[in-house]
């Protein structure tokens, strides 16, 4: 399986003339730091757009480790799990994906693992599906990429990590890379999350601090005797946990009382919790190639008409939270009209005009009487709402998995809740228009990213069903105990964490897991590449603590500069995921825009 040999970027398609006149004139001087999934996109974009350019187009790669992959390494066990489905995941954006412009043909990953791992197990497109293979996937369209270059198209791989970059004086930048220095006309950064060291301490009695990646070598340090924490409720959490238990030899068996857990004895005492004690909900069943209904409310109209009539910034929760809130009514009432055999798109229509008459709330209470359910969940979109108890939390944990568990295993285009929580994950790119370019006012920034972005993450950015029901087989094994935040206890003096269970018995923790991802919105949490930008005045930060749009000393873009990926989070809105076609993805349009800026081709916005 291979690249279409009617969109092949072939030598022999051509034109001489095109190569000659390339040849004559300086080629155009490329550095791509780092290159797991966005950088590769924009290669992929440079590479397939190059052979319209009259320049030499010369691409200097820098990454210690094969291009590709990235955090997704090919050497990770295999019972670290994707949360996308495999049907949803491509690295060659097709005409949808790009916004118009036309792509590139190639395999999603779907369509690649049938192809290369069907002999290992049966591959279904709606199938989460180890992390190992995706970056297996990475790495395989890295090579397709390079194998159909233009013949004015040279890549280069150097395998070092670059340690300084340096502003000249004509704009461009001189890379340092193991003793060796590259100059390019522009720069595209893309290193993924900051690595968090572990904090040591050397006193006796002392909790250890660790780090969940990479797996499964950072937990080696742990035994079967240990007790021992994780910080977060998460996917990482999930990481973890598989780490401490599928990964020491154990293994779980369905039987006629439904999933258990069958120790192998390697195993530590597990005690997971987070600050806000509350769980994420799981990603629910997808059919496959299914396609969602367009939003009637929160549309990306909307968002526009807001952001001109207030160019100074809008109030997320006075101004854009009403959008999402009825979009999820309609979504809710939607689904129910469906089940009990009547018009979904009627109902939502009604929602759409109560709402723009103001009478959102009666119309909502009128349709719950009608059909004779509950009002919408408030939880789901006000946090506020939702808080863990304190008192016999473990309990009230088991039973709000249970809960979201049937809604999982209902379907996405049979539960009401699901479908209505699925609101923030499908209007995710009327949320970036939202927030990106500094479109909320500074106060309701902080207010968005500190309150509702992590709401979003536990609505529709948790992990499969599966790991939940691997959870409460777990707590039935003994080997998992869910705490509640204020039952852990820091003694700064030693240095040491304890947690006090249910029945009162405290228990000194013997390592402590960070189960969750650094926040790349402070200055101290950047990678080593920002913090040296920052420090060298090439780039500057808007916010007081270093967060924000990093820009040049007046406040500008860099116009031949730019950072993407999970480091800019804050700057714009969710950057953690890998691209997919078949829908406009703002992955694969980002590094189209940037391809075209770099070879001076025309861009639209």
């Amino acid at each position: 399986m291979e690249l279409s040999t009617a969109l092949r970027l072939d030598k022999s398609s051509l034109e001489t003339s095109c190569v000659e006149r390339a040849a004559q004139q300086p080629a155009i001087r490329i550095g791509i730091v780092g290159c797991g999934s966005r950088g590769l996109t924009v290669l992929e974009r440079l590479c397939a757009l190059a052979a319209q350019s009259e320049r030499r187009v010369e691409i200097s790669v820098f990454d210690p480790r094969r291009p590709g992959p990235g955090l997704h390494s090919v050497e990770q066990p295999s019972y670290l799990m994707l949360n996308t489905v495999a049907s949803q995941i491509s690295m060659f954006p097709d005409q949808v994906a790009l916004g118009g412009y036309t792509g590139r043909q190639g395999p999603d990953f779907y369509q690649w693992c049938l192809r290369f791992k069907s002999a290992e197990r049966l591959v279904r497109p709606n199938e989460f599906l180890p992390r190992s293979w995706l970056g297996e996937y990475l790495a395989w369209t890295y090579e397709e990429i390079i194998r159909a270059l233009p013949e004015q198209v040279r890549v280069t791989h150097h395998a070092n990590t670059v340690d300084n970059v340096e502003h000249t004086d004509l704009g461009g930048f001189v890379l340092s890379a193991a003793d060796d220095q590259h100059h390019v006309d522009w720069l595209l950064i893309t290193v993924g999350h900051a690595d968090m060291p572990p904090t040591v301490d050397k006193r006796a009695g002392a909790t250890n601090s660790m780090n969940a990646y990479p797996q499964p070598h950072a937990l080696d340090g742990i035994s079967s005797t240990d007790h021992v924490g994780v910080e977060g409720l998460g996917l990482t959490a999930m990481d973890v946990v598989a780490g401490l238990t599928v990964g020491r030899g154990g293994h779980f068996v369905e039987g006629p009382e439904g999933l258990r857990y069958q120790p192998s004895g390697q195993e530590p005492q597990v005690y997971m919790y987070s600050r806000s004690g509350l769980p994420y909900r799981t990603r629910p069943d997808i059919v496959p190639h299914r396609t969602g209904s367009s939003p009637l409310i929160f549309t990306l109209t909307a968002v526009a008409d807001l952001r001109v009539q207030n160019p100074d910034g809008l109030d997320f929760e006075t101004q854009v939270l009403p959008l999402l809130k009825a979009e999820m009514v309609a979504e809710y009432f939607g689904m129910i009209a469906k089940l009990q055999g009547e018009s979904s798109l009627r109902v939502k229509s009604e929602i759409a005009m109560a709402f723009l008459l103001g009478e959102i709330e009666p119309k909502s209470r009128t349709l719950a009487e009608r059909f004779s359910v509950p009002l919408l969940d408030e939880s789901v979109f006000t946090p506020q709402q939702f808080r863990a108890p304190v008192d016999n939390y473990p309990m009230w944990v088991r039973s709000f998995i249970q809960g979201d568990l049937n809604e999982s295993t209902v379907g996405l285009d049979d539960s009401p809740i699901k479908a209505a929580v699925e609101v923030w994950r499908s209007c995710r790119e009327q949320l970036r228009r939202v927030v990106d370019n500094r479109g909320l006012t500074p106060k309701s920034h902080e207010v968005f990213f500190n309150v509702y972005a992590p709401l979003v993450n536990r609505m529709v950015a948790g992990p499969q069903k599966e790991r939940h029901q691997e959870l409460l087989a777990l707590a039935d094994a003994g080997v998992l105990h869910w705490v509640h935040g204020s039952k852990v206890m820091l003694d700064a003096e030693r240095g040491e964490v304890s947690i006090t269970t249910e029945e009162g018995r405290e228990i000194p923790l013997t390592a402590v897991v960070y189960a969750h991802v650094s926040d790349s919105r402070t200055a101290s949490a950047q990678p080593k590449i920002i913090q040296q930008l920052r420090e060298s005045g090439v780039i500057h930060n808007l916010g007081e603590r270093g967060e924000g749009v990093h820009v040049d000393s007046h406040g500008r873009a860099q116009p031949n500069l730019w950072i993407t990926g999970p480091i800019v989070e804050g700057a714009t809105y969710y950057n953690h995921y890998v691209p997919s076609s078949g829908s406009y993805s703002r992955a694969f349009v980002d590094a189209d825009r940037i391809a075209r800026e770099m070879l001076g081709m025309t861009v639209t916005v």
